[in-house]
């Protein structure tokens, strides 16, 4: 194992191990020493209220209170009120008596009363007497003060009512056997369950062989008392309305009487757990808590102390076990979830088990475990910070030069060689900088002067410039604040670091501040650029790729980024016709270089581009694609051929045809047909003029991404439509049939010439394209919120191949009807340009030999 571990994991591991050493033996010496044992009685105070225990029914206290001392005397009593009181308790079926109370001098003044108190105690045959250990002065001798011989006698039983008392004077313990060179005697409430046969003989046995210890009060037997509550947990009834025959018959029959003292002033009242701030509790109700808890067996026993030991040492282990394996910020929530665990285990024993575990010895270890961690760990940051920043050092020039500060004789360069600055000065040095015109001093407050503030060096600079015209100080204003931030700098730190760990930091500090501008640098390049990148490792894992990549590909912002994403399997998104994406890696990897054109799944034209790069060492050899959407490039080559084609067929033939009417009448020379000759020459000029005229309408509307609208009645525009070409379906002999409802209201937001000439341009086509004899019915209505126009024809219809590119630049379908409906094919794409202005839309059904029917459909507006 030693082999495997270089000097540095042996250095760690050996005083990982001590910081464990150290938390184990602080543990030990806490627990053992009892240092924090006033915080183990105040954890104990608290958890002592979750036991879930409930005062016994059947324990009844007759108290000696301040009322019965009003009315029957001052204490200490007669013994004959005594005698009554337990006769009376007698003749109500108590089932035994606890007279708390010590009873160990007779009545010299009053034989009689002591005789009628033995006669009532051995009539009962159920009272029991207390015995009291005393010192007689300070450092003097013990005794053990019994009840008075009689008395002795004619009781059921004896027994201590000695309670332990803690440091800060509250009573929380009983010792079950007391007594004075050997613990004989039992605590009165064990004394009086044994008796009544409800607890065996043998609990708490006093082990009558061992030797005898002098004159020591010796205590066995050491337990807690859990007190179901504060004081007047339990029935309590005054002696006085006992001995009057006031207290009903049942609540005393088959119960327990204790009788004591409740009256603050007999001095029998003690401090408890329980007890509220500066609430005292009877000795009586003591000795009712603890009779009830011996008898169900709720006596809280102390844990031995070698298990103390282990338990606190594994709990207290676990913070300096659990901090290695945590970031530095989770350190206080470990350590604070391990103080947690101490006093949760500490409750969970104690109300399962009814045990007590002093958890303070274990939460002080766990808590001295985190400072003695962090110093290891801050040690270790330490080290590993010195060598990381020698190693960063190595390679910190680009950084550095990303980082460093311009000067202002740089800053002055741009004003004078680039900005449209009229003047420039600095003020804030030794002597002011110029640069510029010189202008008067009103100038420098004038509406074209602009004043900027800064830092450089620790000293404060005001930067005045007077711009040529208002727009320039608008509009370069971003790129000075820009210059500024660049030569901005922070004064040096002066003064001697009183923290040794402020030099590394500060060091680490410009180190990271660098690489986070070199980062920042080649993550915004990347990203602006409009060229989708791709960067892989030798094994063909996606280290980087950026935004355009990932819409280029067709694939959702970020996907090339989740997981460990491939470059094999990009070709999925690409079309590489005839060749294979598998086979333009490899060919890459081997000629070190790949170039080609391609698509995407949406059907754009990319230009990819494989390369292969060496990075050093670390990562090693790279390769970056680069995808560049020639889809712009690709449609401009395509509407350069087709305009050719339009130029070379459908412009050029009328001219032809003019030069050769021409050059015929030249040949006949006759002038005979010179009307017929004119009419076709003019026939072929309009026909050129409307093409021409076509073409600007729709390289017009397709400069400009929105036209001016205002509101416009559709009604309005359709009839000024017909009107334009009721003159051409009257010489084709076609019907035109208008159908609208006058109480609806069809009005749009639109550029009324372009909608006028979009319905001209249907009007025409359905014109063109009916057969002699028909109709061309207009139909205009509203539905919902748009405003529909339906213009249908019957004449030789759409094929149905040619219904998707009908709206295409220079498309006209073959089958169209002859001679007589030649034309460019621009008006239908001009309709569809308009349409699309309009934010509306235009839809086309046709058959052919039966027609055809176009709807257009625009947002409808609401008018006042």
């Amino acid at each position: 194992m030693r082999s495997r571990l270089n000097a540095y994991q042996r250095r760690y591991l050996a005083e990982h191990i001590s910081v464990l050493f150290l938390v184990v033996g602080l543990c030990a010496l806490l627990s053992l020493s009892g240092a924090l044992s006033f915080v183990d009685r105040y954890i104990y105070d608290n958890l002592l209220k979750t036991l879930p225990d409930d005062p016994s029914p059947d324990l009844v206290i007759v108290g000696i209170d301040e009322y019965s001392l009003r009315e029957i005397g001052r204490w200490p009593w007669d013994r004959k009120v005594h005698a009554q009181l337990i006769n009376r308790l007698t003749d109500m079926g108590a089932r035994a008596i606890l007279v708390d109370l010590i009873l160990s001098e007779p009545d010299r003044n009053n034989p009689d009363s002591d005789l009628a108190l033995v006669q009532a105690m051995a009539a009962s045959g159920h009272v029991y007497l207390p015995v009291h250990v005393e010192q007689l002065r300070a450092g003097g001798q013990l005794i053990e003060v019994l009840p008075y011989a009689p008395f002795a006698r004619a009781a059921a039983g004896l027994g201590h009512v000695d309670l332990e008392l803690d440091s800060d004077g509250v009573a929380r313990s009983v010792y079950m056997r007391s007594g004075i060179g050997q613990a004989w005697w039992p605590h009165i409430t064990q004394t009086l369950l044994i008796q009544e046969g409800m607890l065996p003989e043998n609990t708490f046995p006093a082990n009558k062989g061992e030797e005898f210890s002098g004159l020591a009060n010796v205590r066995r037997y050491h337990r807690y008392v859990p007190f179901v509550s504060g004081p007047n947990s339990y029935p309590q009834v005054s002696a006085v309305e006992l001995l009057n025959n006031l207290i009903p018959e049942q609540l005393i029959r088959d119960k327990i009487v204790l009788i004591g003292a409740t009256a603050a002033g007999l001095g029998d009242m003690l401090p408890t757990p329980m007890a509220s701030q500066g609430e005292l509790m009877a000795g009586v109700e003591v000795n009712a808590n603890l009779l009830d808890a011996l008898r169900s067996d709720r006596l809280i026993r102390e844990l031995p102390m070698s298990s103390v030991l282990v338990l606190g040492a594994v709990l207290a282990l676990l913070a300096p076990l659990l901090l290695p394996y945590v970031l530095p910020r989770w350190s206080i929530p470990l350590v604070a979830g391990v103080i947690l665990l101490c006093l949760l285990t500490s409750m969970v024993v104690l109300v399962v088990l009814r045990l007590w575990f002093p958890p303070s010895g274990a939460m002080a270890a766990a808590l001295m475990g985190y400072p003695l961690w962090t110093w290891r760990r801050l040690e270790y940051s330490l080290s590993y910070m010195r060598h990381a920043l020698e190693r960063l050092s190595e390679y910190s020039d680009l950084n550095q030069r990303l980082t460093r500060p311009s000067t202002l004789e740089q800053m002055g360069r741009m004003f004078d060689q680039v900005l449209p600055v009229r003047a420039w000065r600095l003020l804030g040095g030794e002597k002011p900088w110029r640069g510029g015109d010189s202008l008067p001093a009103a100038t420098w407050k004038g509406s074209l002067a602009r004043q900027y503030r800064f830092k450089h060096e620790g000293r404060r600079y005001e930067l005045d410039l007077v711009w040529h015209q208002a727009l320039h100080a608008d509009t370069y204003d971003y790129w000075v604040r820009a210059m500024l931030v660049r030569v901005r700098t922070h004064a040096p730190t002066v003064g001697p670091r009183y923290e040794v760990l402020e030099k590394h930091i500060d060091r680490l500090r410009r180190e990271e501040a660098r690489q986070e501008a070199l980062t920042r640098f080649f993550q915004v390049t990347l990203a602006q650029i409009r060229e989708g990148v791709v960067i892989a490792d030798a094994c063909g894992v996606i280290v980087y790729a950026n935004p355009q990549a990932s819409f280029l590909l067709g694939l959702e912002m970020g996907a090339l980024d989740a997981g460990q994403p491939m470059v094999t399997d990009l070709g999925r998104e690409l079309d590489l016709r005839e060749h294979s994406w598998d086979e333009l890696l490899r060919q890459s990897l081997a000629e070190g270089r790949t170039q080609l054109e391609c698509r995407n799944r949406q059907g754009a034209d990319l230009y990819l581009d494989l390369l292969l790069v060496h990075a050093g060492d670390n990562p090693g050899r790279m390769m970056i694609i680069s995808f560049k959407d020639i889809s712009d490039v690709k449609q401009a080559l395509r509407a350069r051929s087709e305009m050719l084609d339009f130029l070379s067929h459908d412009l050029r033939s009328p001219m032809v045809s003019v030069l050769a009417l021409t050059e015929k009448m030249r040949q006949q020379g006759d002038g005979q047909s010179l009307d017929g000759f004119l009419d076709n020459v003019q026939h072929y000029a309009q026909r050129n003029l409307s093409i021409a005229e076509q073409f600007l309408q729709l390289a017009r509307v397709e400069a400009v991404e929105t036209v001016e609208m205002n509101e416009q009645d559709m009604l309005d525009v359709v009839e000024s439509a017909i009107d334009m070409v009721q003159i051409q379906a009257q010489q084709a002999d076609i019907t035109l049939r208008f159908d609208y409802d006058p109480h609806q209201e069809v009005w749009v937001l639109g550029n009324n010439e372009l909608l006028e000439r979009l319905m001209v341009n249907l009007l025409t086509n359905a014109i063109k394209y009916s057969h002699a004899g028909s109709s061309v019915d207009v139909r205009l209505y509203a539905r919902e919120e748009a405003v529909l126009c339906e213009v249908r024809d019957r004449g030789v219809g759409i094929p149905p191949e040619f219904l998707e590119r009908l709206f295409q630049r220079f498309s006209r379908a073959s089958t169209s009807g002859g001679a007589r409906t030649r034309g460019a094919g621009m008006g239908l794409r001009f309709v569809k340009v308009v349409t699309e202005r309009h934010g509306g839309d235009i839809q086309v059904d046709s058959a052919p030999n039966e027609g055809s029917r176009f709807t257009l459909s625009l947002p409808r507006v609401e008018i006042d």
